[in-house]
């Protein structure tokens, strides 16, 4: 063996394996909990149970609430989710008590009872016995509250178990790159984005197989290109938003290292470096939408070729004289060439019927039209129309507002115009049905939900219980709260410059006033 050879079969033993050990410790937590059997609770009564399946499952759940709803999970929560889960992939109805306590066994047992999962381990480099730490569910107080929220090595564990199949990888990604940037890990940070860039790198090189399968099976090339849209096009606007929202993160953090006396020379080298990655994944990103607004454009020319040629690929005039000639039947080459012998005419006017309609006499008395036996059509009046559309966005914006209200016991208005900005996109701010909601609502200072009823005070109150009697909501019944106006602010200060300007266009410099939403 070589010196080089040698050297280098060192480095890969010895000097990586912390870091091998590092990208373990993911999979330690989940391995442990599969391993631990459920045998000795309840004199093993729910031994059969699965916790791998239970704890990817809940993780699942974390990230469907934490990143893409962007809801706090308290205990409450959690445990329905599992009583769910329970009831519905394993059938085991329980009474409410056992039931409970099987639930908070499960969930303190994937949080290992709130402490970090612990994985002993040789370090050859320092040649000592370390440990890696890891948590799947993180807690923090948040309104005098304890809520969960699913820690960044389980996202990227779970990541790592290919779960999520119709989410977009990069906008997964990128869930992973905020919560890093946020606890301040940009050497995390600076490998998520290159895994970003290697993503969208390989979207391109897709984009080239499936023109190539256009050209050579137009079928199988439709069916790749429909593949293609679903899972890669259709995610570019969430994918956009997530980049600038993650661009800001590290410009906020770079500005804070800066600020700082203790700013180390290495944290803004490690930001430095992540901004620069991650300005080059964002035009990369933009190259990803103009290839494949390039392909749509290419399939849509091929897909119009081949119809036009499909009759003379599709009909083998060869083939059908063989048989023919095998049937020793020449009569059927009548289906051949009898359509050729029966040309489309095409109609016209006579000429002699010119002067009949010249010297034919007009008729005197008017024909009147018989009323028929129709059906009767429905019209839509322009006011239904503004009705429909009324009920239909104040009944999608006070859904919002009333989950909210379950989550969060008292917001703002600034805190509940950023919700419908995740929800609906900015779009909502220039909606003026959106300002007309806030007029309506503060007419009266609070709601109690139960008696609606029986009787509604407002047009709001008439649409909120029409919306309760529809839909059947149970979680709303019961639901009180109230509403107060505080001191005069800037509205740039409570829903920013999308907000101001929509109520410009609509007319409402005038609302000014922060409102307070809080849960009795």
């Amino acid at each position: 063996m070589s010196e080089e050879t040698g050297f280098r079969l060192r480095s890969d033993i010895i000097d990586n394996h912390g870091e091998r050990m590092q990208n373990l410790k993911r999979y330690f937590p989940f391995f442990s909990l599969q391993a631990a059997s459920l045998s000795q609770y309840r004199e093993g009564r729910y031994a059969f149970l699965d916790m791998g399946y239970i704890t990817l499952a809940l993780l699942r759940f974390f990230i469907e609430e934490n990143n893409f709803n962007e809801r706090e999970v308290n205990l409450k929560q959690a445990h329905a989710f599992l009583a769910e889960l329970l009831r519905r992939d394993f059938e085991l109805e329980l009474p409410p008590q056992e039931e409970a306590d099987l639930t908070a066994y499960l969930f303190d047992k994937i949080r290992n009872d709130g402490r970090p999962f612990r994985m002993d381990y040789f370090d050859p480099a320092d040649k000592k016995r370390k440990t890696a730490r890891m948590k799947l569910i993180d807690s923090a107080m948040s309104g005098g509250n304890v809520v969960y929220s699913i820690s960044a090595d389980a996202i990227e564990f779970y990541l790592d178990t290919k779960e999520i199949r119709e989410e977009s990888r990069i906008n997964i990604e990128q869930l992973l790159l905020e919560k890093l940037i946020q606890t301040k890990n940009f050497v995390g940070g600076l490998e998520v984005v290159r895994r970003m860039n290697s993503e969208v790198n390989r979207l391109r090189k897709r984009k080239g197989e499936v023109l190539s399968m256009l050209g050579c099976n137009i079928f199988e090339g439709m069916n790749a290109l429909d593949e293609f849209n679903r899972t890669g096009v259709r995610w570019f606007q969430e994918e956009q938003r997530a980049f600038r929202r993650n661009k800001e993160l590290t410009e906020a953090a770079r500005q804070k290292a800066e600020g700082t006396f203790e700013a180390k020379e290495g944290t803004l080298r490690e930001i430095f470096l992540l901004d620069s990655e991650l300005k080059k994944a964002m035009q990369n990103h933009g190259r990803l939408l103009a290839d494949c607004m390039e392909l749509q454009v290419r399939a849509d020319e091929i897909l119009h070729r081949y119809k036009y040629s499909r009759l003379r690929s599709a009909f083998d005039f060869r083939g059908f004289l063989e048989r023919a000639r095998a049937a020793d039947d020449a009569s059927v080459l009548g289906e051949l060439v009898l359509p050729l012998f029966r040309p489309y005419r095409r109609r016209f006017f006579p000429p002699g019927q010119v002067e009949t309609l010249l010297t034919a006499a007009a008729r005197q008395e008017e024909s009147t039209e018989s009323a028929g036996a129709g059906e009767e059509q429905d019209y839509v009046f322009d006011d239904d129309a503004e009705e429909e559309r009324i009920n239909g966005n104040y009944r999608a914006i006070l859904k919002t507002l009333l989950d909210t209200l379950l989550v969060k016991p008292a917001f703002d208005l600034a805190e509940f115009n950023r919700i419908l900005e995740t929800r609906y996109f900015d779009g909502i701010f220039r909606n003026s049905d959106y300002y007309s909601f806030l007029v309506q609502l503060c007419q009266k200072r609070e709601y109690d939900l139960s008696g609606l009823e029986k009787k509604q005070d407002t047009f709001l109150e008439g649409i909120l219980s029409g919306m309760l009697r529809e839909t059947g909501e149970k979680r709303y019944r019961g639901l009180r709260f109230r509403l107060e106006l505080l001191s005069d602010l800037d509205l740039r200060e409570t829903a920013g410059e999308e907000l101001v300007h929509g109520a410009a266009a609509e007319g409402r410099e005038s609302v000014t006033a922060n409102i307070r939403f809080v849960r009795l």
